[in-house]
């Protein structure tokens, strides 16, 4: 005959088991918070021609407007060769986006809208360029290096939300000068490289932390 004491400890073992199962189903179900449901699922997203900061506080000199044109077109032709693969983007040129955006009257998340519902898009890719300078001098002997500045936002076209951004901001320096660049270095042959090598690396490595870029 059973004893109420080797009873007591049977039921107790049961419900040990029974936590220890349910504490396993949770850590199996744990990896979903990094799945697309927990990040937002982005079916597809149009990038728009890359823009040219507009202040009334900074005054760009002509030349400096120029090379923000030249860098805008570069940035431009970089994110149709990171993205034409990419299922789900449609590209619009200048052109294109001032079709959408006489009946505006200046409303940047309106026009978004009208984008996304036109093309059936999600989302949209913005791109501004804040500096790009070419470098000055050969592979091994600049006298002022590439530099360049960007940014990258993500706007989900429902309610204007940045649900992902990514910045980039460099002038090359000297292995020297930052002995801790000696792997960007090594990367880059020891050379100083031209301002688009540097956006184009600048460019990839951004777009490749997007969650929403598969």
């Amino acid at each position: 005959m059973k004893t109420p004491h080797s009873l007591l400890l049977k039921v107790f073992l049961f419900y040990c088991a029974v936590l220890i199962l349910s504490s396993c189903a949770t850590q199996q179900e744990a990896p979903e918070k990094n799945s697309d449901r927990a990040v937002g699922k982005i079916g597809s997203f149009v990038v728009l021609p890359t823009e040219i900061p507009v202040d009334a506080d900074r005054k760009l000199s002509s030349s400096e407007a120029d090379s923000l044109g030249r860098g805008a077109q570069y940035i431009d032709s970089v994110l149709v060769d990171e993205l034409k693969s990419v299922q789900g983007v449609r590209f619009l040129n200048a052109n294109q986006v001032e079709g959408f955006s006489p009946d505006m009257s200046g409303n940047r998340l309106d026009l978004i809208k009208k984008i996304c519902q036109k093309l059936r898009c999600d989302a949209v890719l913005i791109t501004v360029v804040n500096r790009y300078h070419q470098r000055e001098g050969g592979d091994y002997a600049a006298d002022n290096p590439a530099s360049a500045a960007f940014s990258l936002q993500l706007v989900r076209a429902d309610d204007g939300q940045v649900i992902w951004r990514g910045n980039f901001d460099e002038t090359q320096e000297s292995l020297l000068s930052n002995l801790f660049s000696f792997s960007k270095a090594q990367n880059r042959g020891f050379k100083w490289v031209s301002v688009e090598e540097l956006v184009r690396q600048g460019v990839h490595d951004r777009l490749d932390t997007c969650p929403y870029i598969k």
